[in-house]
């Protein structure tokens, strides 16, 4: 029987799929649902330029997102379900982890479980994120409009849009820590929590905000200004992106001073909603491009092995 070594099987099978995967894997992803145009577009964190626009499509009016153990996650508003992908290539993995789940606004992901937040019904759901099985459908009530979430530690922090406020909850059991963390916003959607720093983006006001995330003190309650209608954030180092619905763009700012990078980052969108990032590089790809060639050696230098 003819034996192929384990680097010759590298060079012929395996490089030809890492040269297909490596543009997606070697650089940041700036996930985008694409509300207007049923899809969710990938693009590059550092320039903005498209890896695929239609990464994820069709898929009828994506809302919100979550990334988490290299599985994408994207709520569809008017389908009411929580359909999964894979990071890399888009493929899609569960097409109805949720299913008749209504009205969803937010979606969080923390170990084995996805948090969803359902503005009409005024409050956040609690699920299995592997199986969609509940755990709570009720599990954080007494937000009039909850839109955006975020988890840091035991704390999850929910947006009220109607309540114009942020409140903080326990991720475990669900009580309230702090009905008025944050107040005085203005239609706030989107949190991002980056350090000491959490970040609101506040719909009908324009602006985003910079609170201190232990203790909800404004540090800037304009330290963004201009942007018509924001909704969707994410950060990746000293990048802050902001999505701006009304006008279809998403904008670049320094996450430290609030300082303008590029306002046409990416253009051309369709409403865009929530904004979600992998950084560079993924796990998935540290173990593609590095694993793989080491595990070519260890089987070569092993004495005793067979070759496939």
């Amino acid at each position: 029987m003819h034996r192929i070594s384990p680097s010759r099987l590298f060079a012929t099978l395996l490089l030809p799929t890492l040269a297909t995967l490596l543009p997606l894997v070697s650089q940041g992803q700036l996930f985008v649902a694409d509300f207007g145009n049923h899809q969710v577009g990938s693009y590059n964190s550092s320039t903005g330029a498209a890896l695929n626009a239609s990464f994820v499509s069709p898929i009828y009016r994506p809302y919100s997102m979550a990334v988490a153990g290299g599985i994408l996650y994207v709520s569809t508003l008017n389908d009411n379900a929580v359909q999964t992908y894979d990071v890399v290539t888009g493929a899609l993995l569960n097409g109805s982890l949720l299913l008749d789940v209504p009205f969803m606004t937010g979606l969080s992901v923390s170990g084995n479980d996805l948090y969803v937040s359902q503005d009409n019904l005024s409050r956040v759901g609690k699920y299995n994120a592997q199986t969609g099985a509940i755990v709570n459908v009720a599990f954080i009530t007494g937000v009039a409009a909850p839109y955006g979430t975020q988890i840091v530690g035991n704390d999850i922090f929910v947006a009220d849009g109607s309540g114009n406020r942020v409140a903080r909850y326990d991720t475990v059991t669900g009580a309230v820590v702090n009905p008025t963390f944050i107040t005085g916003l203005s239609v706030p959607t989107a949190l991002e929590v980056v350090g000491d720093d959490l970040f609101v983006a506040n719909f009908a006001g324009d602006t985003v905000g910079r609170y201190n995330a232990s203790t909800g003190a404004v540090l800037n309650a304009a330290f963004i200004t201009g942007i018509d209608q924001p909704h969707g954030l994410a950060v990746a180092g000293d990048d802050l992106f902001v999505g701006s619905y009304a006008t279809g763009k998403v904008a670049r700012y320094q996450t430290s001073t609030g300082n303008l990078v590029n306002a046409d980052f990416i253009t051309g969108l369709g409403g865009p909603t929530y904004l979600d990032i992998v950084p560079e590089p993924t796990s998935a790809a540290l173990a593609l491009l590095g694993g793989l060639p080491l595990l070519a050696r260890r089987r070569r230098s092993a004495p005793g092995h067979r070759p496939l």
